[in-house]
């Protein structure tokens, strides 16, 4: 009986992770920010950076990408400015959780 119980255990955790990674994928297409979307260059660039380094400065955010396209970015909470350290992350570890599974679609720019 405890197999059974672990076995659903597994199962409804594999569902709830699809279903929220489907949410995240969902957004990053809505923000088009995914192969072939309107902001998928920029997109890429600051996925990258966040991969990589887990947070970037606001000045280094804006270094990438145009300041309109940037404020736009941010709009479509694939992203979050934390005002009090002026650092840009991931605005969920979903999210980032995510972007890494799935980093081949974010290659360095």
């Amino acid at each position: 009986m405890l197999y059974k119980k672990q076995d659903w255990f597994l199962t409804t955790f594999t569902d709830v992770r699809k279903s929220m990674f489907r949410d995240a994928e969902s957004q990053l297409k809505i923000a088009g920010m995914l192969l072939r979307g309107r902001y998928y260059k920029e997109g890429a660039m600051i996925i990258h950076k966040l991969l990589e380094k887990g947070s970037i400065s606001y000045a280094d955010y804006s270094h990438l990408v145009d300041p309109e396209i940037g404020d736009e970015l941010l709009e479509k909470n694939v992203f979050a400015l934390h005002f009090d350290s002026g650092k840009i992350t991931f605005q969920s570890t979903v999210m980032a959780r995510f972007c890494e599974q799935e980093s081949v679609y974010w290659k360095k720019m």
